[in-house]
């Protein structure tokens, strides 16, 4: 107990420090935050429009009303038609992550594009390239309330050589728009630019997969807290993703859709498999429950729940920590929720009535 109390604000502290340069959401239901996971998602379905949202909830057993809190919502459709087969999707995400008693708060709100290029007659195959903007605001509150020296004293070696302790960390002058409003806020904005592509293929009536790449943060903006205003070594870093999904039928009542997902931010890199298991209860309806097993390489093992139910689906994630912090938080990691809900609003054919006149 005396080794919890001890190590946990540490750990927090270095959390909290590193997330001033490094900061970005990861999620375990990866596929339900599509439009964050790759902008080419915009208008990548079948419908009139679709809005959705996740939320996760990550290290609360470890470090309670400090833990990570990350919310994400989103809306999207196909807007315009470019001949016969090709269009272009729009769409808007918004996102919130809050860490720590010091309100390390990351928030943004980016537009999105794409552009699908049918690869043949019946739009089987279609190419997406998608771009994203917008902008994210990074703050950290309560300065006046809580210093990390009331956590604990630790000094850093910032990349240039220079010593570097916590209170500077925190309280040194301020970046950005908001700059230092005395010692309880520093606010830092900037642009972000990201960009996608992908590939959707459908094999047969049965199956079909998706595949796809993203650049994040393409112009590298400067997100610190002007810690050091003649560097550029707080610069958020390129994130380059890669994902992959099969949707397959095994029999008339079960569906297997394998998962993969490739992440690197440097110095970071996140690799997930994924394995999902579906079952028709009533496919008339368009009700399906699913249950699947996924794993975060030399993080966790993830436990997965969902429900499709004709236009809507739900699902349900929990991470189960498998790396040296199974220790602090028992084991017991991250939580997510997610739903998506695809519209489909269709003009009713006009019949024209046929009078019939019989003949005397």
């Amino acid at each position: 107990m005396r080794f919890t109390k001890t190590i946990l604000p540490i750990v927090v502290t270095l959390v909290c420090i590193g997330q001033l340069w490094s900061q970005d959401l990861h999620n375990t239901l990866f596929y339900m935050n599509p439009l964050h996971m790759n902008p080419a998602f915009a208008g990548a379905y079948e419908g009139t429009f679709r809005i959705g949202g996740i939320y996760r909830d990550q290290a609360r057993t470890a470090i309670g009303k400090s833990a990570y809190s990350t919310p994400a919502l989103y809306g999207d459709a196909p807007i315009l038609m470019i001949g016969k087969r090709h269009w272009i999707g729009v769409g808007l995400v918004v996102f919130r992550d809050q860490v720590g008693d010091g309100e390390l708060r990351m928030t943004a709100g980016q537009l999105t594009g794409a552009f699908h290029l049918s690869l043949d007659k019946k739009s089987n195959n279609v190419l997406t390239l998608g771009v994203q903007w917008g902008k994210v605001n990074r703050t950290i509150g309560n300065l006046d309330r809580l210093r990390p020296s009331d956590l604990v004293a630790l000094d850093l070696e910032d990349p240039t050589g220079n010593n570097m302790t916590t209170d500077n960390v925190f309280l040194q002058g301020g970046g950005g728009t908001g700059g230092n409003q005395g010692n309880s806020e520093k606010k830092k904005d900037f642009s972000d630019v990201n960009v996608g592509l992908l590939l959707k293929s459908k094999v047969n009536k049965t199956t079909d997969y998706n595949i796809g790449v993203s650049v994040r943060h393409l112009t590298t903006p400067g997100s610190d807290f002007n810690f050091n205003a003649s560097s550029n070594i707080y610069d958020l870093n390129m994130r380059f993703t890669a994902h992959a999904q099969l949707n397959t039928a095994l029999s008339k009542k079960i569906t297997l859709t394998p998962e993969l997902y490739f992440s690197n931010l440097s110095p970071a890199t996140q690799m997930q498999a994924h394995a999902w298991l579906g079952y028709w209860l009533k496919p008339e309806s368009n009700t399906k429950v699913l249950g699947g097993l996924g794993y975060r390489v030399g993080d966790s093992a993830q436990l997965l729940l969902g429900l499709d139910y004709k236009d809507i689906k739900v699902q349900l994630g929990y991470d189960f920590t498998l790396s040296q912090l199974a220790d602090v938080n028992k084991r017991q990691g991250g939580f997510e929720i997610a739903a998506s809900y695809i519209g489909k609003v269709y003009k009713k054919p006009k019949v024209k009535p046929v009078i019939l006149c019989p003949h005397l």
